[in-house]
């Protein structure tokens, strides 16, 4: 028997099959980045929206309570008076869902709102002592799983 060193050649596809399974890996890091980064600029820029709704919604509440009113009514699905909604959204440039859940009618500010903005969902919130509260917000994000309805067929 001959001694001595044996040299290998990697075979061509065995190159081949290791630079696929570089550029997979390479591939879906990148796509997990960019996923990430989509994510996380558009919920600053859901959260800047939310802010400037409620400046707009304490503007507002000045404008209601000049007339004798005021901005905040339980009894509607959106927890605001009729036609607030749509001023909060003109003055603060945003295009989402508001929802008023909670009001301070001696300071005249709000205590809990939701703002939703396609996948972005914003909830503010305002804790602690009343003349000295902390703000705090909640950025969610979501997407549409499954649509379910049911349809009448022909009768």
């Amino acid at each position: 028997m001959e001694e001595g060193t044996v040299f290998e050649r990697e075979s061509f596809a065995d190159k081949i099959g290791r630079y696929i399974f570089l550029l997979i890996i390479v591939l879906i890091v990148a796509v997990g980045f960019f996923t990430w980064a989509r994510i996380s600029t558009g919920s600053h820029n859901a959260l800047q929206e939310a802010r400037g709704v409620r400046a707009a919604m304490k503007l507002v509440s000045i404008e209601y309570y000049g007339g004798n009113g005021s901005i905040y009514d339980r009894n509607a699905y959106d927890g605001m008076a009729k036609g607030a909604a749509d001023m909060i959204r003109t003055m603060s440039y945003s295009d989402g869902e508001i929802e008023l859940k909670a009001w301070d009618e001696a300071n005249n500010v709000p205590i809990a709102f939701t703002y939703r903005r396609d996948p972005y969902v914003i909830e503010f919130r305002s804790v602690g002592d009343p003349q000295d509260r902390d703000d705090v917000w909640d950025v969610y994000y979501a997407f549409h799983l499954m649509q379910y309805t049911t349809e009448q067929g022909p009768e």
